[in-house]
């Protein structure tokens, strides 16, 4: 079955330094008409680690209920890129969902929607 993409646009997210696990804003990255995602891309900073944490992109279809679309645990600094593809949703949102043997992490979840 051949996908058709007559109308395509890339959103991007950057949400903000988060100390302690969190949820970022939601986005909405499907509009009737005019446009229309379901390949995403999250990319974690992590900083001051100390033992892992865990961050997980969400996504829901009706912005009520949601479920990992990605999940990793990240155990040293860095800047990590997943991402996942033929998974349309309506919403989606980073979520640095744990973190363990500590509180120092801090935490940047960005995510692009295509």
């Amino acid at each position: 079955m051949a996908r058709l993409t007559g109308f395509q646009d890339t959103l991007f997210f950057n949400g903000p330094e988060m100390t302690a696990p969190g949820l970022t804003t939601e986005v909405l990255v499907y509009e009737n008409n005019y446009f229309s995602t379901n390949d995403y891309t999250l990319v974690a900073t992590v900083t001051n680690i100390n033992t892992n944490v865990v961050v997980r992109l969400d996504g829901s279809i009706d912005g009520v209920r949601y479920g990992p679309l990605i999940s990793n645990t990240i155990t040293q600094n860095g800047t990590f890129a997943y991402n996942i593809g033929d998974c349309p949703m309506k919403y989606i949102r980073g979520n640095f969902f744990a973190e363990t043997g500590g509180t120092d992490a801090v935490v940047r979840l960005s995510f692009s929607a295509r």
